[in-house]
């Protein structure tokens, strides 16, 4: 009896026909149906996923191991392809050193979130023109114009698939229990908001009877992007300069002087934590009763505080302070888009499978996404495809396939549970309203990190001064006596190459 042999050409179609050869069940005629007869097995294309997004947030430990893997089972059937995840260490400097690892060895890697001028440089990841054109319609569909700018190099060539686009990340917000409690207007001016901290470091408004108020939360990112537009024009932002018309770091405007010092005046008089501009933990904080406003990153107060107010007293309650002016205006400083993005590597042997894995994400927004980000634990509140909640508050798969997570779908759906409707309301409502803060000048020129490198020999050591400087003003640890000199060790350390160098780039994409 002779016995069937499968062409060479037969065995390369089956072993490279990932997608048609997973989903076709048809008893069509051709060669998906010759295949089918034979005693090959079918070819699942497996794809390794660093999990650096975000998604593992809620339970960094990761899924209970059976959840997880009927997650896998659903993509190997639904999708032909088979994820598996690797989980960073805790730490940023440890996910990061991971990353590098892995990069640099002959361990699998496909996909991973970083900033693409970092890698594309390096040869460490494709671009993505050809893939999305083929395998990701829906993810091109999902961003608007301003988000693949970001992706995409004076080539043409996009790197990238966005996290996020320009957004307001640093409102203030305060205790309007504590207001009420004594008597105080919401605040409108900077003045006005300094006279509100005093009162609440003062008149003791969490009633414990000790001097122990923290007046405000902060840290340096948020002393720069929630109040420095209130003394310069541009808020945190470089700026040009018209006297020479060149690019200039925002220690040198008119007005940075100011506020460096009401920084340190608050400080000094107990208005910022003492803790700021070290680690701290939030969410302890908040657990106190102790904060009256936050001035960090917006989550802080969205995703924390709804954790902690059962504990509190039942009136407690935080809310944005809306149009506050300083004396050059909005004090908030909007956050720019970045470079930002889910990539693909080199090293990938399955790029199409990582891109068809991450837009069925983004298709039928937002529910593909919500099944990555949940599994089966969720579901739409009404007849609405916005609202939603989880089924049950204990997490059993916690989100190891998400490639999702990201602006473009966060403000497609708000959960209708407490703990997590006051973040949904912000990134639904106040995320993208731009006209609330001032746009850094440069916001729109994607500066090339290597040539910065490259002609500014010392822009390690400036941007060190630049942080380190500052914290030392605002704490007192420098007297603001010292600040020419501060300008002075600046210029020494090769401001002049910074200015040069930056000046040539924005003026060179600036004209395209």
């Amino acid at each position: 009896m002779k016995r069937k042999v499968v062409s060479a050409s037969t065995a390369i179609v089956v072993l490279s026909a990932f997608t048609l050869a997973a989903c076709s069940n048809t008893d069509s005629k051709g060669a998906a149906t010759d295949a089918s007869k034979t005693s090959e097995p079918k070819v699942i294309p497996k794809i390794h996923i660093y999990q650096n997004t975000g998604a593992l947030n809620a339970k960094p430990e990761g899924s209970v191991p059976e959840k997880l893997e009927e997650m896998k089972k659903m993509y190997i059937d639904k999708l032909g392809i088979e994820p598996s995840t690797i989980v960073p260490p805790q730490g940023a400097d440890a996910a990061k050193e991971k990353l590098n690892l892995l990069l640099g060895s002959k361990d699998e890697l496909d996909t991973f979130q970083g900033n693409w001028d970092d890698y594309a440089s390096k040869g460490a990841i494709i671009p993505l023109n050809d893939l999305l054109d083929k395998y990701g319609q829906d993810i091109k569909k999902a961003w608007p114009k301003e988000a693949w700018d970001y992706m995409t190099d004076k080539d043409g060539k996009i790197w990238g698939i966005p996290r996020g686009m320009p957004a307001t990340h640093y409102p203030l917000w305060i205790r309007t229990d504590w207001l009420k409690k004594l008597n105080l207007q919401m605040p409108k001016t900077l003045d006005e908001l300094e006279a509100v901290l005093k009162a609440f470091k003062e008149k003791d408004p969490d009633g414990n009877g000790k001097d122990d108020t923290i007046p405000m939360m902060t840290d340096l990112a948020g002393i720069k992007n929630a109040l420095l537009g209130g003394f310069t024009e541009h808020g945190n932002s470089n700026w040009i300069d018209p006297a020479d018309q060149k690019v200039k770091p925002m220690e040198l405007a008119p007005g940075f002087k100011d506020f460096a010092a009401k920084m340190a005046d608050w400080y000094q008089k107990g208005y910022i934590y003492k803790e700021s501009f070290a680690k701290f933990d939030p969410l302890e904080l908040l657990k106190t009763n102790r904060v009256g406003t936050s001035s960090m990153w917006y989550s802080r107060i969205t995703l924390l505080f709804p954790q902690v107010k059962p504990n509190l007293p039942a009136d407690a309650n935080y809310e944005m302070i809306q149009g506050i002016q300083g004396p050059k205006g909005k004090l908030m400083t909007a956050t720019p888009g970045s470079t930002t993005a889910q990539l693909i590597t080199k090293k990938a042997k399955n790029p199409e499978a990582v891109m068809t894995f991450i837009n069925h994400q983004y298709q039928d927004i937002p529910t593909n996404s919500l099944n990555a980000a949940f599994g089966t634990n969720w579901n739409y509140v009404g007849n609405s495809k916005f609202d939603i909640e989880l089924k049950n508050k204990e997490i059993t798969y916690a989100g190891e396939y998400w490639l999702s997570l990201a602006t473009a779908i966060e403000t497609k759906y708000a959960f209708q549970d407490p703990i997590k409707k006051m973040h949904a309301e912000y990134l639904n409502k106040n995320l993208l309203k731009l006209e609330v803060a001032k746009m850094p000048v440069d916001a729109t020129i994607m500066y090339d990190k290597k040539a910065l490198q490259d002609n500014v020999p010392t822009l390690g050591d400036i941007d060190r001064l630049r942080n380190e400087e500052l914290v030392k003003f605002v704490t007192g640890a420098r007297p603001i006596a010292e600040f020419d000199k501060y300008i002075d060790q600046l210029n020494k350390a090769g401001l002049d190459k910074w200015i040069a160098e930056y000046t040539k780039q924005y003026n060179e994409k600036k004209k395209k």
